[in-house]
């Protein structure tokens, strides 16, 4: 048996910095696979089919370059600080969607509808998902074009195709159920598998979404740079940017399309950043991370665009909810390609579509499991359930449903619970607080001009969708036309947010109304961080930053006992042979300094995450101050100057003299 020994002619001190070193190595290498692994789910966030499907459509309508700068200047003004508020209250609270509502209770049924709004891009999403499957299994097993898909005239140059590839989406998977029963079935079948087994990719939630989107990015970028070198024709990207009209900039739709994009593309709509804040993006920067969402988006935007652009062909483009898919058969018929190829592009929709899925489902599984716990799993097959009779419903009636969804219900829900989300936080929550938070997880002050863009973001919402709903309603007006889904889309945001403010104002624990109501605009006592070591320095922080905005005198007492002082590690007090020493129970070092000549109040910068503020004084009134518990002023049975938002009262004259009395 060999034995290892030390090697004698090493110092211990050596060995001992060695290892030090390796640990460090090791926990530094650790944090850069965590790093990238966190980055690649944001690469694969803007690979998803409202980069790949829904912005390309909405450029070939209003034009390339016009929707794309315009789809810019909305994800830098709106997406991007947006993107930064969710994921701050979504690390700083390691809530969901919905719990991070603690802040503000009476707006709970913001996070219920961004829930609400995420499952119903989900629905929409799966019927690309399914189709872009059919054609898949179909030009697959069979010839191209399709048999079904062919209606052949004679002409001079011999026999034609003169079925246009909308027409053939709609006389298979699209025709009516009258008409061809046996399309629908197959998708029926294949909505069904979707709905149930894509799912299992979120079987642990956050540990496995992120191994899917790990998996799922370089397969999709590496297709897509497949299609774009060998199909991609530059003569017409330089046509694009010759021919663009500048003059739909003075189109109210183009702004408001733009906008909704904007908030699509980096899933502010769905929750999935507060839900990711406190699970994917858990070690990250708030800061960085929200600019390189941005960033990732805005690049994926104009490289989609301008590869359908690329392989589009000279022929007038479809403008319709399937108009991606219809390029994609269109073109491959047109240039008589090979079958490969469509089934290479169809196979990039199949896979952005289940990387889209697996991001609307995430907030929703999140909420259910923090509601149901271990039966979420059960839920969750109830919500596959109904997944699939909506979205087999949808196909049932072509895609006129779908289109009704798209262009008119889901922009409503987004920039209304964005907007919602923005003035909850910012305006009623408050700035300063939101400032005194995002300082805690990053250790440093944000810059005035996230706090501009937080005020000016809803005035460019409201804004922006008044002047769109204005020339919509004239519009419908001239035409005759029914505006059923976009009264059905604001009444229902309507009755879910005075629902659930309701609810929370009647969870309130005041004595009448107005006060339950004024206590629902005040921040939870469940609000904050849920691991207690983070819970006692966030609260430290935000005491010592109430204090110092309020301009109080602070002193010092030297028979108050309530301090609390940090544990440190290099102060503890071993077990050493003159144990019996009258200093054997030494004060650990304590970041709490006293000066008892002076009266005021001295902060030092609170650092990083998880810091807590140094205080030089403290007043005797203040020293029991929490955000749910007041303190007398004055002895038992003395006036009580109660500032708290509500819960209870704790009179607290002298904790040494066991005089402790509560008051509900």
């Amino acid at each position: 048996m060999a034995v290892n020994r030390l090697n004698c002619g090493v110092p211990i001190g050596r060995l001992i910095s060695r290892q030090t070193g390796s640990l460090q190595n090791g926990s530094t290498i650790r944090r850069i696979y965590d790093c990238i692994k966190s980055q690649l789910c944001t690469i694969a966030v803007s690979l998803s089919l409202f980069n790949f499907v829904r912005l390309p459509r909405e450029a070939f309508k209003y034009g390339d370059i016009e929707y794309l700068a315009v789809y810019s200047f909305w994800l830098i003004i709106v997406a991007l600080p947006s993107c930064l508020l969710q994921l701050s209250v979504g690390q700083l609270s390691q809530q969901d969607a919905v719990g991070v509502w603690r802040a503000v209770p009476i707006f709970r049924g913001v996070g219920h509808l961004k829930v609400l709004t995420s499952y119903l891009c989900c629905v929409y999403c799966m019927v690309y998902v399914a189709l872009s499957a059919a054609y898949m299994i179909w030009i697959g097993k069979g010839t191209f074009p399709l048999r079904d898909c062919t209606k052949l005239q004679i002409t001079p140059d011999g026999y034609e195709n003169k079925m246009n590839a909308s027409e053939c989406f709609n006389s298979t998977f699209l025709a009516p159920f009258t008409e061809q029963p046996q399309y629908l079935g197959v998708m029926a079948v294949l909505v069904f598998l979707l709905w149930f087994f894509v799912p299992i990719m979120l079987l642990t939630l956050h540990k496995s979404l992120r191994a899917s989107l790990m998996i799922f990015t370089p397969i999709i970028i590496t297709m897509s740079i497949a299609i774009g070198v060998f199909l991609s024709n530059g003569s017409l990207l330089s046509i694009s940017l010759e021919t663009a009209d500048w003059s739909q900039l003075t189109r109210s739709q183009i702004w408001h399309s733009g906008l909704v994009q904007a908030l699509l593309s980096t899933s502010v709509m769905s929750g999935y950043l507060v839900s990711a804040g406190c699970t994917v993006y858990r070690q990250c920067d708030v800061r960085w991370t929200s600019t390189f969402i941005a960033i990732t988006n805005l690049i994926a935007g104009w490289l989609c665009v301008m590869m359908w652009e690329s392989i589009a062909g000279t022929a007038d483009k479809d403008k319709s909810l399937l108009a991606i898919l219809v390029l994609i058969y269109q073109s491959s018929v047109t240039e008589h390609r090979t079958k490969e190829w469509p089934l290479l592009a169809f196979g990039i929709i199949f896979l952005s579509g289940i990387v889209t899925v697996l991001v609307l489902l995430f907030p929703a599984y999140e909420k259910l499991q923090r509601v149901a716990g271990d039966q979420w799993r059960l839920f969750a097959g109830a919500m596959s359930a109904l997944g699939t009779a909506l979205t087999v419903a949808v196909l049932s009636q072509g895609i006129s449903i779908a289109a009704v969804i798209d262009e008119t219900v889901i922009p409503i829900l987004v920039v209304l619970t964005t907007a919602f989300e923005i003035v909850g936080f910012v305006f009623i929550y408050g700035s300063f607080y939101l400032r005194v938070d995002i300082k805690f997880i990053t250790g440093s002050k944000i810059p005035c001009f996230w706090l501009i863009a937080w005020w000016l973001s809803p005035i460019f919402l409201i804004g922006v969708t008044g002047w769109w709903l204005r020339g919509l309603i004239r519009t419908a007006w001239s035409q005759g036309e029914c505006l059923w889904p976009l009264m059905g889309a604001l009444i229902g945001v309507l009755v879910v947010f005075v629902i659930f403010a309701a609810i929370a104002v009647a969870k309130e624990e005041q004595y009448n109304i107005f006060t339950k109501i004024s206590a629902a605009f005040r921040p939870s006592r469940l609000w904050g961080p849920e691991e207690p070591l983070a819970r006692y320095m966030w609260m430290s922080q935000r005491f010592a930053n109430d204090t110092l905005s309020s301009g109080q005198e602070v002193h010092s007492d030297s028979n108050n006992f309530g301090n609390l002082h940090e544990y440190d590690v290099k102060n503890d007090v071993k077990y050493h042979d003159n144990w019996i020493k009258d200093d054997i129970y030494q004060s650990p070092k304590c970041d709490y300094e006293y000066d008892y000549g002076k009266e005021e109040t001295k902060f030092k910068d609170t650092g990083a995450i998880y810091s807590i503020p140094v205080i030089k004084s403290k007043n005797t009134e203040e020293q029991f101050r929490s955000p749910n518990i007041c303190v007398a002023n004055e002895r038992l049975d003395g006036t009580i100057n109660c500032n708290c938002n509500r819960h209870f009262q704790l009179n607290v004259p002298d904790l040494r003299k066991n005089e402790l009395t509560t008051s509900l």
